[in-house]
């Protein structure tokens, strides 16, 4: 049965605050290098050309996303891909046709 109305609101209000957090490319860039491996400020500032206080900004908003999480190691602080956040975001769909029909059915010509 469709989710209508105030319910429907509740189910998507936290998803639309986590999608508003990588809403931007940089964002998506960070996402997509921590993918591959944990990573330092001063990594992500080499990988992408950008001004340390840009890559900070843009890592507080992923933080206070959910996207992130962070490790303090005296000075420097890695951070990594926060797998929760990744497997919370599918739930906004698994109870649509839609996800049924593209992930549940076998694909066509087996």
């Amino acid at each position: 049965m469709m989710t209508i109305g105030k319910k429907l609101h509740e189910k998507v209000k936290p998803h639309a605050r986590r999608i508003a957090g990588i809403a931007h490319p940089h964002r998506l860039a960070i996402l997509y290098l921590l993918a591959h491996d944990p990573l330092w400020v001063r990594d992500l500032v080499n990988y992408l050309g950008l001004p340390e206080n840009l890559i900070a900004h843009h890592l507080k908003q992923l933080f206070v996303a959910g996207w992130v999480t962070k490790e303090r190691q005296g000075r420097t602080v890695t951070y990594r891909l926060n797998e929760k956040t990744f497997l919370d975001l599918p739930k906004l769909l698994y109870d649509t046709p839609f996800w049924r029909d593209a992930f549940l059915k076998p694909p066509k010509g087996r």
